[in-house]
């Protein structure tokens, strides 16, 4: 289970069994995509390309191994990460700063 200091992680949708299976489903249906229609139908320049789209869902299926801020994962620089451990804080929620803390504007 993922674990982090602000909550974010306790409700990650990036490692949910239904999420991990839309992605790699999306990766089938690309995969079974002939050449040709991946061409007209995926062209370059138009809405998105189809390398980025697959490196996206890479991504997704890849990141669902992120163990959370509090086990090395999650972004190496969030204030948040940061200020709890200085606290003594093992969640955010715990702290006495909590409903005025400019950290968790961004959760």
């Amino acid at each position: 289970m993922k674990d982090s200091f602000c909550g974010l992680c306790d409700h990650c949708q990036l490692g949910s069994p239904d999420f991990q299976a839309a992605a790699a489903k999306i990766n089938t249906y690309l995969d079974q995509m002939p050449p040709f229609w991946q061409q007209q139908c995926l062209q370059e320049g138009q809405a998105f390309s189809l390398v980025e789209l697959r490196r996206a869902l890479d991504w997704f299926l890849g990141f669902a191994q992120c163990p959370g801020c509090k086990d090395g994962g999650g972004l190496q620089c969030c204030d948040i990460r940061d200020c709890a451990p200085e606290r003594r804080q093992d969640h955010c929620h715990n702290c006495s700063d909590h409903d005025s803390c400019r950290h968790l504007l961004i959760v």
